[in-house]
């Protein structure tokens, strides 16, 4: 299964996000998507796509494969053996994985500046803008409010992954 394990990525930490980003806003403005959902959800898939197959990799990864061998031996297809064994070991670590994208996409303000402004606005351009402005008040509240979130989400994992499953999906 080593196949399945993408390149490192602490590979993308290591390029400039305003340079990659800068240059994304050019393309997207010479095919008209600059200041449009689509190009901001475009630049948060793209962004969360790495986090993603990450982490979703790394829990199919863990999953045993002498348990789908057993469910292959005793009958069952292909689908059926992804459907009831694969996929339910697998679900807490896709769980995580879409809870860690959403979390990312949430916070993400470099990509959305570049692309969407002034046209899309998302609660960090809030933020920023209202810091920049000297409304202390309302960026205050919009930090709140993008923390909130987070901790939630956060719990959430810590409550349903122990530290057991947390070992098997590294």
């Amino acid at each position: 299964m080593a196949w399945l394990y993408p390149a490192d990525p602490a590979v993308t930490q290591a390029f400039p996000s305003v340079a990659i980003y800068f240059n994304i806003a050019r393309l997207f403005y010479k095919v008209g998507l600059n200041g449009t959902i689509v190009g901001v959800v475009l630049v948060h898939a793209a962004h969360g796509l790495v986090i993603a197959v990450w982490i979703a990799a790394a829990a199919f990864a863990a999953v045993d494969g002498e348990l789908e061998f057993a469910a292959r031996n005793l009958g069952a297809s292909a689908l059926r053996t992804a459907l009831t064994v694969t996929l339910p070991l697998a679900a807490p670590g896709l769980m995580a994985a879409a809870i860690f994208v959403f979390l990312e996409s949430l916070d993400e303000f470099t990509g959305t500046y570049f692309v969407g402004v002034p046209d899309v606005t998302t609660l960090p351009l809030i933020m920023f803008t209202a810091s920049l402005a000297g409304n202390y008040q309302i960026a205050a509240v919009t930090a709140l409010i993008l923390l909130v979130p987070s901790i939630a989400f956060m719990l959430l994992i810590e409550r349903f992954l122990n530290t057991e499953m947390l070992a098997k999906v590294g």
